[in-house]
């Protein structure tokens, strides 16, 4: 093994959670090392410049390292097909910056409904509200201040995103039927932003961002933590979590280049591998002391997983709305069915969010639906009635924190290093399921009140008539408030390890029925804040307390 480095914090994964914590502790001074297992993702590596780069998202852009099959990646076994990718940047590399808050009513589901599960947050929103703030400044949101149904937030870096003929056309629907709406906020430039250009409106969101207009950490984050002296090890494949005498004490991993074994010992340890890299990590270090996993005393590292319940809703109208001109996440949102009403036989609610289209090759190949254009005579008429005529309504509902669902290792697949890999399984609750129907009505309904729809197609309850995709991966080191429910404290500190802190979605209480992002970065700020004021405390622990006092911010 080669020699050993000694360092203040740890932090595992340069994604969401891992950079705003790298940047944040490293702002103090405090001497950080990162380790992640990809690598740099270059601005000509985007698909963007290809002649087939709507194609190249079944490819090498695929959200499903299974169809990818980079050397960083790692197989997932089990019946989904999560959204995540390994690289300075995480799943930022290829996310649509969509940048919901949570609301205050999703961090009290618990005592709301307490179904399956669901606990209350051990924080409130507006306990979280100063962190959502003070990310927002450093990653640059596009917004429009004054949603009536949100509480209020700070001007954004430029305005929203322009919503374009296809917002101006549902915009219109939600309005005959007298329903909420805003434009969405959305991690993406409007106005330049240091190096970051604004977007050009390309629409390639899910490719990434060769412009760096998208706010995926390795352009918003990194370049500030590296001039604080963070030291990035990148193709830094994490084989274990080191304990000794129930403490953290570092990690030790291999280079995936070299294949040379590295170890780096560290006063305080935060895992932010995503919401399936955590706890199989978690659980790959079942060492003396720990025998099923780090932090699994009770057994729920890896349990409690969300995905969100999902149907995307394609319309087609008799009028041109050149949704391909624009960025990709949602241009607006309604929110008129977001909160429990037990009379629709559910608990919980969801978002219709609106969104946009890809080019000529998407659209010919189904757009999100699957509704293909015909081989032979019929094609051309079937192209140049639904190319550029489309918009898109997600029906994002909240789904249950079921304990059932969750991540196992595989005790017979491997990754390139021999690491066990996940094993992912999840079933989308009867609830659930309920929500997403009543939601895919309302959908359309808005698509006929808007006027003029010549075609439709659904994905269906839950996505694609079976498992979700995994677009947003949630829940599986949840915090909350005693070392029965949970994995974590409010400062997102493990109960069986006191030095040892989770920072990614993994963390997430619920899932709410918004993008998580934007949440999960604030709660990363929050925890690096809290490290930052009481570094010298948590050396000195030897317990997790309950509730640690709150640092004088």
């Amino acid at each position: 093994m080669a020699a050993c480095t000694e360092a203040d914090v740890l932090v595992i994964g340069a994604g969401a959670g891992g950079a705003a914590m790298s940047k944040r502790l490293s702002d103090r001074g405090i001497k950080v090392v990162c380790l992640e297992q990809g690598d740099w993702l270059h601005p000509m590596d985007h698909p963007h410049f290809y002649d087939g780069w709507e194609l190249e998202r079944q490819r090498a852009w695929s959200w499903h390292p299974n169809v990818r099959m980079f050397p960083e990646d790692y197989p997932i076994t089990g019946n989904t097909e999560p959204m995540l990718m390994n690289g300075v940047g995480g799943s930022t590399l290829h996310y649509a910056g969509a940048w919901p808050r949570f609301k205050p009513v999703d961090f009290r589901k618990g005592t709301e409904h307490g179904v399956e599960g669901t606990i209350d947050w051990p924080i409130s929103y507006e306990e979280l509200e100063p962190f959502y703030a003070i990310n927002d400044a450093e990653i640059g949101v596009a917004r429009r201040t004054g949603d009536p149904g949100n509480p209020p937030r700070p001007e954004g870096w430029g305005p929203a995103n322009r919503g374009g003929k296809v917002g101006q056309k549902m915009g219109r629907g939600f309005d005959k039927l007298g329903w909420h709406w805003w434009p969405a906020d959305n991690a993406i430039l409007t106005e330049q932003k240091d190096a970051r250009l604004p977007c050009n409106d390309c629409g390639f969101c899910l490719g990434g961002c060769p412009r760096h207009a998208i706010a995926s950490t390795d352009v918003s984050y990194w370049p500030r933590a590296l001039r604080n002296g963070v030291d990035l090890r990148t193709n830094a494949r994490v084989e274990r979590i080191d304990a000794k005498n129930g403490r953290a004490t570092g990690a030790t991993y291999v280079d995936r280049i070299t294949g040379s074994q590295h170890e780096v010992r560290a006063r305080i340890v935060v895992v932010a591998a995503n919401s399936i890299g955590t706890p199989r990590l978690l659980l790959m270090s079942a060492q003396k002391g720990h025998p099923d996993g780090l932090a699994n005393r009770n057994g729920l590292v890896g349990t409690h997983l969300m995905f969100h319940s999902w149907s995307f809703e394609d319309f087609w109208f008799d009028e041109p709305l050149e949704g391909f001109k624009g960025p990709e996440p949602a241009v607006l949102y309604s929110q008129q069915f977001y909160d429990t009403d037990p009379a629709r036989g559910f608990v919980n609610g969801f978002s219709l969010q609106v969104g946009t289209a890809l080019g000529a090759a998407n659209s010919a190949l189904g757009t999100n639906t699957g509704n293909i254009a015909p081989w032979g005579a019929g094609h051309r008429k079937f192209f140049n009635d639904h190319f550029g005529r489309h918009a898109l309504v997600y029906v994002q509902g909240e789904d249950l924190p079921v304990w059932t669902n969750q991540v196992t290792l595989d005790p017979e697949v491997t990754d390139s290093s021999g690491l066990p890999a996940p094993h992912v399984h999840y079933e989308l609750h009867e609830n659930d399921r309920r929500l997403i129907e009543w939601g895919r009505r309302r959908a359309r309904e808005a698509a006929d009140a808007a006027g003029g729809v010549i075609d439709t197609a659904s994905t269906g309850i839950g996505g694609l008539e079976g498992p979700p995709p995994g677009w947003h991966i949630m829940g599986t080191c949840r915090m909350g408030n005693t070392p029965e429910d949970s994995v974590t404290n409010k400062w997102n500190q493990t109960w069986d390890v006191p030095n040892l802190f989770i920072t990614d979605a993994s963390s997430l209480t619920t899932g709410a029925a918004v993008n998580p992002t934007s949440t999960l970065q604030a709660v990363a700020v929050r925890c690096a804040e809290y490290i930052n004021r009481r570094h010298g405390d948590i050396l000195a622990q030897t317990t997790t307390p309950a509730n640690a006092d709150a640092p004088d911010f």
